[in-house]
Order: structure tokens, then sequence, then C-alpha cells
């Protein structure tokens, strides 16, 4: 019965191990390609969470202010005789300019939104073309009538009494603004306000839990470089709130408009310190192999100057400075990017060119649009998905660098490991109480095998109490010395062993060698032992007696005394020749012993071989 039960017990073990390894198998692999396929699905297939049709664009007639415009009814007159277009673009003009806008026919008699997304408009005001009565007017503070605050612009309730009269409105921007006016559904606009701090939510939620994950792992691993990824990602989010207009607010809280021009420009010149500083601090061995760092060196030489330049410049004048710095950077950056994957084939490399890829076209679009004087040419690109996408690509190439690193850590341990097990000298670790920690098989050799176990790991199993205390001392004053100790008798073992320990204090651990140094010592103690001692007697030589003399007159006081006596043996010749050398060697060995076993210990006796 007994037997039946343990095979039953076993059995069930086996079993229970084979779950283990399916649940495992099953959680790492097929619940995240099941998670991906239906995210996947969603973004391709599912309804929208905020479905809403999209706005119309219509056509605005524009025209620079001046002293012979300067009211609505003014600039009607003149706005008619302008050509219409889609957009406007203000070319970084802080000027104020007018423009007029009308509903299509089919259109007019329904309530509308008109929509002014551009983020770089910093007031506006509208009135109705026909009788200039005003509709209202807001600021980035400030809001009164039908104009409002909407999404990263302003937006005009259109009623349906104003029928088909056309709208004059004034505005002024500060940056590379493009003026658009789109016209809306209510519901569709109130749906579309939803989904852009939906997304704004998603953006600063999702880069902000990676910041937040980088930043711990950053703390508990004391690396800076992932402390200056956190930096770098929330930077990033800041530049990619900027290029889709969610830069007006931060964790929920509007930004002061004072704060926000200047709070822009401060963005890019950050944007582009860290990431040329987070660049050379990731590759900084492998930019040792390409060469070129004096062109690297330049763009940094840029980065201070254009970030002070950034608190105390305007936007007009920051920004046609901040064009070729920054894309002097951009190609800099590219061209070592490019040598780094010629001659190393780095993955991390390839994540990191490719996360700075999607970051400098989504974030550097619209400033190079306006600076060409053209429409965005990657506007097809999603804000909030190029930030997150060079978030986790950036960090990606953090991972892949932490996983070489790791790799090399493992193999220099394995390497450490087994130099630790194949090295004939013992190596042991102790904590501060003397007890062993870990043992190599040298130190298990010369000690016990169970050196390790309880009971049996403490340093005065092997060794005296004194020696304990010397090793202590020794390595909290850090002395550079050897300590030579003997070890206590051990069974099995004919006389005691001797050994040679070098130890350090080592994170509140006593880390150090024990080598096994009986014969040489032994063997040092017998050649001192040899020159002051006679090979034959055992007894002090002519060296020894003249050393013993010597210490004893200098250690003579006044009232001491000193005597210094001498034997003669006669006819001691006569023996070696009638006997034979070897019967003298023994009559001056009996002779001796007899005499010393007959002297105090404070009576040295020694013999002088005759000439």
């Amino acid at each position: 019965m007994n037997k039946q039960y343990a095979l039953f017990r076993t059995w069930m073990g086996q079993l229970g191990e084979r779950l283990d390894a399916w649940l495992y198998a099953f959680s790492i692999s097929a619940v995240p390609i099941a998670i991906g396929l239906i995210s996947l699905l969603a973004l391709m297939a599912w309804q929208s969470q905020y479905p809403a049709t999209e706005p119309r664009q219509l056509d605005i007639q524009v025209l620079s202010e001046s002293p012979d415009v300067s009211s609505p009814a003014k600039a009607w007159d003149n706005l008619q005789k302008r050509p219409a277009h889609t957009d406007h673009h203000t070319q970084l003009s802080q000027a104020p300019f007018w423009f007029t806008f009308s509903l299509p026919s089919e259109s007019a008699l329904a309530a509308k939104v008109i929509e002014f997304p551009s983020r770089h408009l910093v007031e506006i005001a509208c009135w109705n073309a026909t009788t200039f009565t005003p509709l209202g007017s807001a600021n980035r503070q400030t809001t009164q009538g039908s104009v409002m605050l909407a999404k990263a612009g302003f937006a005009l309730e259109m009623l349906a009494d104003l029928k088909h009269s056309p709208v004059v409105c004034r505005t002024s921007a500060i940056g590379p603004a493009r003026l658009s006016a789109l016209k809306w559904e209510p519901t569709d606009f109130k749906t579309s306000v939803q989904d852009f701090h939906r997304k704004s939510g998603l953006l600063d939620g999702g880069i902000l839990i990676l910041t937040a994950f980088v930043l711990i792992t950053a703390l508990i691993n004391k690396n800076w470089l992932y402390i200056l990824f956190a930096g770098w990602l929330v930077v990033n989010l800041r530049m990619g709130a900027l290029s889709a207009g969610w830069d007006t607010q931060w964790l929920g809280h509007s930004v002061p408009y004072p704060w926000l021009i200047q709070g822009r420009l401060i963005t890019v010149a950050l944007f582009y310190l860290l990431t040329l500083t987070l660049f050379t601090s990731l590759f900084k061995e492998d930019l040792l192999k390409v060469g070129h760092q004096h062109l690297l060196r330049m763009a940094q030489w840029t980065c201070f100057p254009l970030l002070a330049l950034s608190f105390v410049l305007p936007f007009d004048s920051f920004l046609p400075l901040m064009w070729p710095i920054a894309g002097l950077g951009i190609l800099l950056l590219a061209f070592q990017l490019v040598q780094i994957l010629k001659k190393t084939r780095s993955r991390v490399a390839i994540w990191y060119s490719a996360a700075i890829s999607i970051t400098l076209l989504s974030s550097f679009s619209e400033v190079i649009s306006a600076a060409l004087g053209i429409k965005g040419f990657i506007g097809s690109v999603n804000s909030v998905t190029a930030a997150l996408s060079s978030s986790l690509l950036a960090a990606l190439a953090i991972a892949e660098q932490m996983r070489q690193e790791h790799e090399q850590r493992l193999q220099l341990q394995s390497e450490i490991e087994h130099t630790f097990h194949a090295m004939p000298i013992g190596l042991f670790t102790l904590d501060l109480q003397g007890r062993f920690l870990s043992a190599n098989p040298a130190l298990r050799a010369m000690l016990s095998q169970d050196v390790l176990s309880e009971g049996e790991n403490r340093w005065q199993r092997y060794f005296s109490e004194s020696d304990w205390i010397q090793l202590y001392n020794m390595v909290h004053d850090a002395s550079p010395e050897d300590l030579e100790i003997k070890g206590l008798p051990m069974p099995d073992v004919i006389g005691s062993t001797r050994f040679l320990v070098k130890a350090i204090l080592s994170r509140d651990k006593i880390e150090g060698s024990l080598q096994d140094v009986t014969e040489k010592s032994r063997a040092s103690e017998n050649l001192q032992f040899l020159a002051t001692h006679d090979s034959l007697t055992k007894i002090l030589n002519r060296r020894g007696i003249e050393a013993v003399l010597s210490r004893a007159i200098e250690n003579l006081t006044d009232s001491g005394t000193l005597a210094l006596a001498y034997i003669d043996l006669d006819r001691f010749k006569l023996i070696n020749d009638l006997y034979g050398h070897n019967a003298g060697d023994e009559v001056l060995r009996q002779v001796c012993k007899r005499v010393t076993d007959m002297l105090s210990r404070d009576i040295r006796f020694g013999r002088e071989i005759g000439r």
C-alpha cells in the first residue's frame, strides 16, 4: 500500500510539473499573440468609439492688416477682391490679418461649427459681414460670444439665423501658423473634441507610465543612462503634444499662456539637447570605433547656446535660427548612425535610428513645412502614434542594450565562476561574525568539505580566536600585509598546517584567499635553524653562540651578571681514530644531550667546531 501511495505521489508531482510548463508556455505565447491580434482587428475593422463625419474645408480669402484696413467693413470691401484659398501660411509673421468665408448654400440654414485648428493662433474676433455685428472674440485666456477655444485652436458657432451671411474675422498668430476653416456638424464636432482629448490622455498616460517604469528601473539599478532616457521620454511627449496641439495642457491642467509660447521654444531646444546626449551615451563605445567625433562635438557645442536663446528670443527670431542648427544635428546623427550600422551591425543602433526617424519626421514636419512654405508632407502620420512609436522604439534600443550588458555580465560571471572553482588557491567569503558564506573547492580541500555547513562554517572551527582578531583588524585597517596563521590540529593530520591569508573588506563582507604554505614555512624555519644551529647535535653553532652572546650583552644591566663557560673534550680525536667518525658523532650527540638536559632554559649551550 505504501509503495502504491509513493508511486501515486510521484505521478501527481510529474503531472503538476507538466501543468506548470503548459501554463507558463500558454501565458508567454498564446495570450500575448491573442492580445496583439485582437488589438490589430480592433484598429482595422471595429467601429470607432468616437465616430464623426470628416469636416468640410471652406475656402478663405485673406488680407494683411494695414492703416487703410483697420475695421471689419473696410476689411470686407478689400477681401472680396482677394483670391480664395483653402489655407493660408503666415510665414512666421506676427502681424494681424483679416479673412472671410461663407457657408455653402446647402448647409447655411442649419447650425454649424467652424473650426480654426491652428495651434499658433493667439486671438481671433469675428463679425457678420452683412451687418458687421460682432459674433464673438477669444484669445488664449478669455472667450466672448460665439467664439470659443477648441482643441488646438478656436471655433465659431454658426447659428441658423446667419443664413447665407458671410463672416469676416481678424486674427494674429505666433509661429509657423497655417490658417484654415473647417465646417463641422455640431454633434460631429463635439465627438471630435472628445476624441482629441482622449488621444491627448492616451499620449500623456502611455508615455508617463513608460517614463515612471524607466525611472524606477534607473533608481533600482543606479544607472544614470535610464534617468536620461526618462527625461527624453517626457520631452518627446511634449514634442508630440506640440505637434498635435495638445501642449496647451499638462496633466489635465491648462498651461498659462505666457508660459506656453516660450515653453514651446524651450521644449524644442531641450529635445535637441537630450537627443544628442542620449545618442552619445548609448553609442559611446561605437562612436570611438567609427571616428568622426569632431563632427558630433560641433553639434554638442550648439546645445547650450540654443537652449539659452530659447529663453530670451521671440518665436519669429528663434525658429529661423533653430532650423539650420537642428537640421545640421539631424544630418550628423543620421551620418553617425549609418557609420555605426555599417561597422558594428548594432541592433541598438537599428532600434534607435527607427525611433529617431519617426520622432524627427513627426515633430519637425510642421516647422520644416513652414520654413519651405508648403503643406506638411507627412500629414497622414498620426502624432499620437508617432510619439508612442518613437518612445517604444527608443525603449527597445535601451532594452537591447540592457540585454547585451546582461549577457556580458553573465559571460563574465561564468568566467569568474569557472576561475573560482578552478583556482588552486582557496577563495572564501566571510561575514563580519566569521561565518563562511562561500568557499571554492580548493579551500574545502584545505579545511573541510563541510566548511559551509551549519555548525562547521565558523572561522574559529579551523583557526584560533587570536587569528580571527588579527584578520578582523587587518581588513578594517586596510592593511596591505599578508597574515600567516596556523590551523588548529585536524584529525589524520600530523603537525599543524600553516596558511597565508590575504583579505579585504568589501560591502560588509570579508573576501580573501587562503594558501597552504606549510612546506614553505617549514623549509624557511629549517633554513633559519640551520643558520644558527649545528646540524649534528642540534645545538647552537658558532654563529648562534655569537648572536645569543650579543643579545645577552645588549640586555645586560648594571645589577645583572653574565657568564660564559667553555668545555673541551680531551682526546676526542682518539675515539674517531679507533672507532670511526660515526662513533665519534654519536659521542658528541650524547654529550650535548646530557649537558643540555642538566641546564635550565635560561642557559644556552652551543658547539664550536675546532679548526
